[in-house]
């Protein structure tokens, strides 16, 4: 739905690999079908901005480029790009169309930008549970996605609860009593 420009292609890049440690030029560059030069600018301004980190090879020197997981912005742009990214999936209208819950969210590591390349989605649904065939979604995102579903918000463990009520409402309203 939206486009993505360049910068935010190569940023992706590194949202979806956020463990590579040894992202070359030449790699990023033929991964994106741009050329050299332009890479080079769009890693330089990433680098300025601190969302990624730049090292060099041990051996040829060559630079080598990593997501810099620590930073919260990272983790913030990381977290919208998922987002942005389910939605567009068509994900959250297949759910709420098959189950009508009273609440569909995002919660665990995904809610926070904090997954890694094998991390899965997490996702409550106050609703009756349903058995949904979500392989279509898994290809699309690239990850397997674990539906939650409880009617009743208080019959959950006091620790699932704290990750739900801290994960990001995806469609609408979360009813706990």
């Amino acid at each position: 739905m939206l486009k993505k420009h360049n910068r935010e292609r190569l940023l992706e890049l590194f949202f979806r690999n956020p463990t590579q440690e040894d992202f070359q030029l030449r790699e990023l560059s033929r991964a994106l079908k741009l050329a050299p030069v332009s890479v080079k600018a769009y890693l330089d301004e990433l680098e300025k901005g601190k969302l990624i980190k730049k090292t060099a090879h041990r051996i040829s020197k060559y630079p080598l480029y990593q997501a810099n997981r620590d930073l919260d912005y990272f983790k913030f742009l990381k977290r919208n790009n998922t987002l942005i990214n389910i939605y567009e999936s068509g994900l959250i209208n297949f759910v709420y169309d098959s189950c009508a819950p009273d609440v569909i969210i995002l919660f665990g590591s995904c809610s926070r930008g904090e997954d890694i390349e094998d991390s899965d989605m997490d996702i409550f649904i106050q609703s009756n549970r349903k058995n949904l065939n979500l392989s279509r979604y898994e290809e699309l995102l690239g990850r397997k996605i674990n539906l939650f579903f409880e009617q009743s918000f208080i019959n959950l463990s006091s620790e699932l609860k704290n990750n739900i009520i801290n994960g990001v409402k995806l469609k609408g309203y979360l009813k706990i009593y």
